[in-house]
């Protein structure tokens, strides 16, 4: 493995050219050196002599712990030693282990499978011992049962014990557990979560699934808030207003300008006649009022429209529910609209 880790180191010594900076140079060094060693890591963690020289260590350290009375320390050192290296005398020592502690449930699981490990391998005295151990234990297992009633069993129902789902097959089955306190929870789409905290103590325990409670429907989205804002409302208003005034002073202005045409072909050179002047008077008359009206008109329209552009987006926070008042006031010479929004 010595090579494997230090060629990538010397491949990029000489790959690195003569003017390369000193800084450079060690930290193309530093990034190979760490790259090598990850995968010299990763190489060995999945190397079998690896895992048992790991296993060894594990083992003699919490051998260690036992001697001096810290079974809390070596019991986990037992089981990381199992895991990496399966033994049935791990497996023994970690069911006396959990014993130790008074974890009743763990011990007996131990020595179980310890059991059927040295059944495999044909260690019939290691069998047989950890069988012993395990039936010394069964007396003074504590269960904990979770029973789910058919109509508890709703589609899709998930029960829990300390965030592990349960199988179904598992439901009013009683299973060795430890002494301690466990969260049970049950779950399904559509109703109301469950949870609970039962303590397991000297005896067995026994708990049931209640029928989950419908979910309460979930509140139906709110409508869009609508384009016809009280501020757009009055603008559209007003400027229909304008564009009204527009169309109307067009119009007394066509009239206008008909009647002036008629007034004038009436009249012939400077000859014109009395009623020809007053009509042709009336026609640039109206004329002028057409003119006025039709600038008007476009002030307005003009205001409508800035009421439209400036109009902020619809709200519904911002909508009163007695809605807006407009008022639109022609005068004389001004037109408008007044209101709230």
């Amino acid at each position: 493995m010595i090579p494997r880790t230090a060629a990538p180191a010397r491949l990029a010594r000489a790959a690195a050219p003569h003017g390369t900076p000193r800084s450079l140079r060690i930290a193309t060094s530093l990034f190979a050196a760490a790259t090598s060693l990850t995968a010299a890591t990763t190489a060995h963690a999945d190397d079998p002599a690896f895992r048992r020289a790991r296993a060894q260590e594990l083992f003699e350290s919490a051998l260690a712990d036992v001697e001096a009375g810290r079974f809390e320390a070596a019991c986990p050192k037992f089981a990381a030693s199992n895991e990496a290296d399966p033994k049935t005398s791990t497996l023994l020592n970690l069911g006396s282990c959990y014993e130790s502690l008074g974890r009743v449930a763990s011990a007996w699981a131990a020595f179980r499978e310890a059991e059927g490990v040295a059944r495999k391998i044909g260690r019939e005295d290691l069998e047989s011992a950890a069988r012993t151990s395990a039936e010394a234990l069964a007396p003074k297992l504590v269960r904990l049962t979770i029973v789910v009633p058919a109509a508890a069993q709703a589609p899709g129902l998930v029960v829990s014990r300390d965030g592990g789902v349960l199988a179904s097959a598992e439901w009013g089955v009683g299973i060795p557990v430890d002494p301690g306190e466990y969260a049970l929870s049950a779950a399904a789409p559509g109703r109301v979560p469950w949870r609970t905290t039962v303590t397991v103590d000297g005896d067995d325990r026994s708990v049931e699934v209640p029928v989950l409670a419908l979910a309460p429907a979930p509140p139906p989205p709110p409508p869009p808030p609508s384009w016809w804002t009280p501020m757009r409302t009055t603008g559209v208003a007003v400027a229909g207003a304008g564009v009204a005034s527009m169309v109307t002073g067009a119009v007394l202005g066509f009239v206008a300008k008909s009647s002036y045409d008629d007034a004038s072909a009436a009249c012939r050179g400077d000859e014109c006649s009395a009623a020809n002047v007053r009509a042709a008077d009336d026609a640039r008359a109206l004329a002028n009022g057409a003119t006025a009206v039709i600038v008007a008109g476009a002030a307005v329209t003009a205001v409508g429209g800035a009421l439209l552009v400036l109009a902020p987006r619809p709200s519904p926070r911002k909508e009163r529910a007695s809605g807006a008042r407009a008022i639109l006031r022609v005068g004389p010479t001004s037109i408008g609209a007044v209101g709230h929004w």
